[in-house]
C-alpha cells in the first residue's frame, strides 16, 4: 500500500455510511488535524537546533502520542470523543508551549490556526453540545495561558537572539499552518459539496423515476375503474334485458333492485375515475348522485320534494362501498314504502350527513307511514334490505338505529378515520 492510499485510508477512520455530510467531514477533518498534529510535533522538533538541551521532547512525545490516540478512537468509530481528545490534546500543548516559551517567541499566534480549524469543524447551521465544549475549552485555555505564570515550566538561560530566531520562525509556521488547515478543511468541504450534489442528482433522477411510475399506475388504476364501472353497466344491461324478457312483477322487482345496487358500486368507481387520487370520494357529492339516479329511475323525481343537508366529508375505497349499498338500501326502502301512494300530496324526503370529530351520522327521513308496530329487525322474516344495511352498517363498525318520526327514520353512526 502506497503512502497516498494509507493517508485517505487513515482520513476514512470512524466513518460510516449512516452518518450526515456533515458529520462524515468533520470526522475525516478530525483524522486530517490529528496527522497534521503530528506531522508539525515531528516539524517542532527542528526547535532542538536553536535551544538544543532546553527542548521539551518528553511533552512533544507526549502531545504526540495522543494525537495518535484520538486517530486510534476514531478509528473504533468513537469520533466525538476523538474530537474532544483532539481539542484538549491542541489547546493543552498550546498552553505548555506558551508557558514553555517567553511571550516574545509568540506562541501564542497558534491559536489562530486552532480557531480556525474548530470553526470549520463545527457546523455553521445550529450550535450544538459539542460545538459549545470545543469553543469553551479553546476559550478557557486561551484566558489561563494569558493569566497563569508558571516560572518552573519557563525554559532557562535562552538568549535574546534565539528569542527573535524563534519569533519569526513562529510567524512564519503560524501563517503557513492556517493557510494549510484552511486550504485542506476548505478542500474537504469543497469535496464533499461535489458529493453532495453527485447525491442531489441521482436522487433528483430517481425521484423522476419515481414520478414516471406513480404516473403509470395511475393512469392503469384510472384504467381499472373505468373498466369496473363499465363491466357494472354491461351487467346492469344484461340484467335490463333480462327483465324484458319476464312477466313476473315479483322477479321483475328483484331484477330491478339488482341493478339499483349495482348501480351504486359503478358510481363509486365513476367518482374513483374523476377523481385525480383515486384513493376517495366526496360522500355528499355520491349520495346526492345516488338519490337523483334512484328517484329517476322510479319517475319520483317531480312527485317528491327531497331535502339533502351534507357536510363536506371525504371517505376511502373500503368504506364506500359498503356506505354507498347502504345508502342505496336505505333510499329505495324508502321509495317502496314511504311514497306508495304517487297521488299523496306533500310527499317529503330529508337527509343529512354530518361529520363530529372522527365520527359521520348519517339521517335518513321519509313522509311515509313509518314502521309498522311489529316491525322488528332481529326476526329472521327481515327483507333482505334491512338485512344488508344491518350487516354492511356492523362491516363498517357503525350503529343502525330505526324508529319512526312521522314517517320512518333510519340514523347510522359510523368512524371515519
Amino acid at each position: 500500500m502506497n503512502l497516498k492510499a494509507l493517508f485517505f485510508q487513515v482520513l476514512d477512520f470512524g466513518v460510516q455510511q449512516d452518518q450526515s455530510f456533515h458529520h462524515k467531514r468533520r470526522v475525516k477533518s478530525v483524522n486530517l488535524l490529528n496527522l497534521v498534529v503530528i506531522l508539525f510535533l515531528l516539524i517542532g522538533l527542528t526547535n532542538w537546533f536553536f535551544i538544543r538541551d532546553n527542548f521539551p521532547i518528553v511533552a512533544e512525545l507526549v502531545f504526540m502520542i495522543m494525537a495518535a490516540v484520538s486517530l486510534f478512537l476514531s478509528y473504533k468509530k468513537y469520533v466525538d470523543i476523538a474530537f474532544a481528545l483532539f481539542t484538549l490534546n491542541v489547546n493543552f500543548s498550546l498552553f505548555f508551549i506558551g508557558e514553555y516559551y517567553p511571550p516574545e517567541t509568540g506562541t501564542y499566534l497558534f491559536y489562530f490556526p486552532v480557531i480556525v480549524s474548530i470553526v470549520l469543524l463545527n457546523n455553521p447551521s445550529r450550535i450544538d453540545k459539542w460545538s459549545l465544549f470545543h469553543f469553551m475549552v479553546c476559550l478557557v485555555f486561551f484566558a489561563l495561558s494569558l493569566i497563569i505564570d508558571l516560572p518552573d515550566w519557563q525554559i532557562k538561560n535562552i538568549e535574546s537572539s534565539q528569542i527573535k530566531i524563534i519569533w519569526y520562525y513562529d510567524v512564519f509556521l503560524s501563517i503557513f499552518l492556517t493557510g494549510l488547515l484552511t486550504f485542506l478543511l476548505n478542500k474537504t468541504i469543497f469535496n464533499q459539496n461535489k458529493e453532495i450534489i453527485v447525491q442531489l442528482k441521482d436522487i433528483e433522477k430517481t425521484k423522476a423515476e419515481v414520478k414516471l411510475s406513480l404516473k403509470e399506475k395511475e393512469i392503469l388504476l384510472a384504467e381499472l375503474h373505468h373498466r369496473v364501472k363499465n363491466n357494472l353497466a354491461i351487467i346492469s344491461g344484461l340484467l335490463n334485458l333480462q327483465e324484458d324478457a319476464i312477466n313476473n312483477k315479483e322477479a321483475k322487482q328483484i331484477i330491478s333492485e339488482t341493478k339499483n345496487r349495482i348501480m351504486s358500486m359503478a358510481l363509486v368507481h365513476k367518482m374513483l375515475f374523476k377523481n385525480p387520487e383515486f384513493k376517495k370520494i366526496d360522500l355528499g357529492k355520491y349520495s346526492s348522485q345516488l338519490i337523483a339516479e334512484l328517484f329517476n329511475s322510479y319517475h319520483l323525481k317531480e312527485n317528491v320534494e327531497i331535502e339533502e343537508i351534507y357536510d363536506a366529508i371525504d371517505i376511502s375505497i373500503n368504506l364506500s362501498i359498503p356506505l354507498g349499498l347502504i345508502l342505496n338500501e336505505i333510499v329505495t326502502n324508502s321509495i317502496k314504502y314511504g311514497f306508495k301512494d304517487t297521488a299523496k300530496q306533500n310527499n317529503k324526503f330529508f337527509i343529512s350527513i354530518k361529520k363530529s370529530n372522527h365520527f359521520v351520522s348519517l339521517i335518513v327521513k321519509d313522509s311515509g307511514d313509518g314502521f309498522t308496530k311489529d316491525f322488528n329487525t332481529d326476526l329472521e322474516t327481515s327483507s333482505l334490505g334491512i338485512v344488508l344495511i344491518k350487516s354492511l352498517t356492523d362491516q363498517i363498525e357503525g350503529k343502525v338505529l330505526f324508529t319512526n318520526n312521522n314517517g320512518a327514520k333510519i340514523e347510522i353512526n359510523f368512524p371515519n378515520n
